[in-house]
């Protein structure tokens, strides 16, 4: 009998310091996951403070707070993000533009600025991924001239349309350009914040 009460009470023991471990590791996990919700909650207030001083404040939350990959809200790194953002839309205007001047077999002016439009957008998406290149290796200067030369590219389809075909750009490729052009305005000023 008096074995089976000194089994019975390093049992107990045993169980005590299992479900004190536990106790000890859900407190740690529930502190560290209010750590992470707080982290998380103060990067958002930074990014919205810092969204709401550029130009554009809209684009910007909407780009960055879309970024799941993105580590920190250092400068940089929200340049970062905002120029892939850019990035994207450039290339999905190009993507647009490419297939408007696919399906156009009307009006020559049209067809010459839909060509335009689709070669200087992929112009501008290829600046842009030569600028998130020098990005990624602190560059600022350089990335920045790419980001200028892009948005350079988005008003010469503006102006092909006006040359060559006088009519409205489609909705569906002006909508990508204009989240471009807008986005830019939004680097430019991560930029002179570097």
């Amino acid at each position: 009998m008096g074995r089976y009460l000194r089994y019975h009470g390093h049992g107990v023991n045993l169980i005590l310091i299992i479900t004190i471990v536990t106790q000890i590791s859900l407190l740690v996990f529930l502190v560290s996951s209010k750590s992470v919700e707080a982290d998380e909650d103060d990067d958002k207030t930074i990014v919205r403070k810092l969204c709401s001083q550029s130009l554009e404040p809209e684009p910007c939350l909407d780009c960055i707070l879309s970024d799941k990959g993105r580590g920190t809200s250092n400068i940089s790194d929200l340049a970062y993000s905002i120029m892939f953002c850019m990035y994207s839309q450039a290339t999905h205007a190009h993507d647009s533009a490419d297939q408007l001047f696919q399906n156009t077999t009307e009006e020559v002016g049209l067809k010459i600025a839909f060509e335009v439009c689709k070669d200087t957008l992929f112009s501008a998406s290829n600046t842009l991924w030569d600028g998130l290149t020098k990005l990624e290796v602190s560059d600022f200067q350089n990335a920045l001239v790419s980001a200028r030369i892009a948005h350079a590219n988005l008003f010469q389809c503006v102006s092909a349309f006006r040359k060559y075909a006088d009519v409205a750009i489609p909705s569906e490729l002006v909508e990508h350009m204009v989240v471009a052009k807008r986005l830019y305005d939004v680097v430019r000023f991560m930029f002179y914040l570097i």
